[in-house]
C-alpha cells in the first residue's frame, strides 16, 4: 500500500515540477568527478527531487518502515540508489551501507534531522559517513515563493504550490577532521544548514 501511495508522491511531484521556476545557486560547488555527503533539513526534501538531478550517481537514505516507502519509490524513479536504514550514530548496518555506497562514488543526499526528528536537530550517523569515508559535507536549502505545509506532520513539510518559484542553494564543501569528536560538529552543522535556508528565503523574497 504505502508503495502506491509512493508513486502518487512520485507523478504528483513530477507533475507540480513542469509548472515551476527553479533557479539553482551553488551548483558549481559539486564537481562531476567528486562525490559527496550533502545534508539538508527534511521539510526541504522535496528540493532533492527538484534539484539534484544533475548528479549521476546519487543515493538516498529512507527508513527501513513502510512508511519509508513515500521517500523512497519516489527517488528510485529518479534514479536514485535507496540504502533502507537509520542515520542514528547507532545504527551500525545503516551507517556501514551508507559508508560503502560513498566509498562507491556515490553522493549521499539525506535530511540530517530524520527520518523522525525532532525538526532541525542533526543526526550524528550522518557527519560520522561524511568524517569516516572522509568526503565533504555540502548543505542545501531551499525556498518557495508559494508553498502548502503539512502542518501535521513532524517536519512541517514543504511543498511548492504550481507556478510557483524555487531557489535551491548549494554551500561549498566542508570538511570533517578525523581529529575532532562527531559531536563537536553538531551545532556547526545546524548553523551552516539554517543560514543556509535563511539565504534562501531572504532571495525568494527578493526574486
Amino acid at each position: 500500500m504505502y508503495r502506491f501511495y509512493g508513486l502518487l508522491v512520485y507523478y504528483f511531484i513530477m507533475l507540480i515540477k513542469l509548472t515551476l521556476k527553479i533557479e539553482i545557486i551553488g551548483k558549481e560547488n559539486i564537481e562531476n568527478d567528486k562525490n559527496y555527503v550533502l545534508a539538508l533539513w527534511h521539510n526541504k526534501v522535496v528540493s532533492t527531487v527538484l534539484a539534484l538531478g544533475f548528479i549521476k550517481k546519487r543515493a538516498g537514505l529512507a527508513s527501513p518502515s513502510a512508511d519509508g516507502e513515500l521517500i523512497s519509490v519516489p527517488l528510485e524513479k529518479l534514479g536514485y540508489k535507496m540504502i533502507r536504514g537509520s542515520s542514528g550514530k547507532d545504527s551500525v548496518k545503516g551507517l556501514v551501507q551508507l559508508i560503502k555506497a560513498v566509498k562507491e562514488g556515490y553522493t549521499i543526499g539525506t535530511p540530517l534531522d530524520g527520518p523522525k526528528g525532532p525538526a532541525f536537530e542533526a543526526k550524528h550517523g550522518m557527519i560520522y559517513v561524511a568524517q569516516k569515508s572522509q568526503k565533504p559535507m555540502v548543505f542545501m536549502g531551499a525556498a518557495y515563493s508559494k508553498k502548502w505545509v503539512l502542518s501535521k506532520t513532524w517536519d512541517k513539510c514543504q511543498i511548492p504550490k504550481p507556478f510557483s518559484k524555487v531557489i535551491c542553494i548549494i554551500s561549498e564543501p566542508m570538511e570533517i577532521s578525523k581529529d575532532i569528536p562527531v559531536e563537536e560538529y553538531q551545532k556547526i552543522v545546524e548553523q551552516k544548514l539554517n543560514d543556509i535556508n535563511e539565504l534562501a528565503e531572504k532571495k525568494i523574497k527578493e526574486r
